[in-house]
């Protein structure tokens, strides 16, 4: 027999006997003295039914989630956090590999102090080659070339040897400094030395490939030699001799 019954229909007296009002078929029937009530497997709750969770005894132990992971959301391919704390972050395996742990950012090698690529706590960057673009801001500039181009083709380079100034066909054009024990301020127009001012043995020389040296003071002022002066290896022309 199949009953369909309210749960709101069933009741216990002060002597434990529970009491259930079911719909048997056509008219309504009473179960009486019902010492153990045992429900099976399919039992469906009616539109007005309610379990009470106070009236359930030996309850089991659900805890309260944190709000630490209530906030954090794991899936098989992300992790959303406001803030992740570990002691190692590694991408990849090997020396093929991106780290981040207590010495600072690296990569290209498994190990801090071989990584090509770094920058420490503090800020200090490593790197084996670049491209930089926009402005770069620093006292203080160590590199061993520093060029204003890629090619040589129209670029100044700065480098241990000296200064050299190219053109677009890349000669040198313009002033070459010579970086030696007897440095030299020299000349060039497309890669012809034209002359140049040198330091050689404690002599300091100002020479030409073509043309005069032109000497020649702002207009009214004067021309002023101190020390001695020595004409005789000189040829000297056009000169009237004042004394007095």
């Amino acid at each position: 027999m199949n009953v369909a019954m309210n749960l709101n229909d069933i009741t216990s007296n002060s002597s434990c006997t529970t009491y259930a009002t079911y719909n048997g078929g056509s008219k309504a029937r009473t179960l009486r003295g019902i010492d153990n009530f045992q429900l099976g497997r399919n039992v469906f709750m009616g539109p007005e039914a309610t379990i009470s969770w106070t009236q359930v005894t030996n309850q089991p132990n659900i805890p309260t989630l944190p709000s630490y992971i209530s906030a954090t959301k794991i899936t098989q391919t992300t992790i959303e956090s406001p803030n992740i704390y570990g002691g190692t972050i590694a991408i990849g395996s090997g020396n093929n590999v991106f780290k981040a742990d207590s010495n600072g950012v690296y990569l290209g090698n498994a190990y801090f102090a071989n990584a090509p690529f770094k920058v420490t706590n503090d800020g200090r960057l490593t790197a084996l080659d670049g491209t930089f673009k926009g402005t770069i801001d620093g006292s203080i500039i160590t590199g061993s070339t520093i060029k204003t181009a890629a090619t040589s083709e129209g670029n100044l380079e700065l480098s241990g040897n000296g200064f050299i100034a190219r053109n677009m066909l890349g000669e040198k054009n313009g002033v070459v400094i010579d970086n030696g024990n007897f440095s030299s301020l020299d000349f060039y127009y497309k890669d012809q030395y034209r002359g140049g001012l040198a330091q050689t043995a404690g002599n300091l020389a100002l020479t030409t490939t073509m043309g005069p040296i032109i000497i020649e003071a702002a207009q009214a002022s004067n021309t002023i030699f101190r020390g001695k002066v020595d004409f005789s290896a000189a040829n000297v022309v056009g000169v009237v001799a004042t004394f007095g």
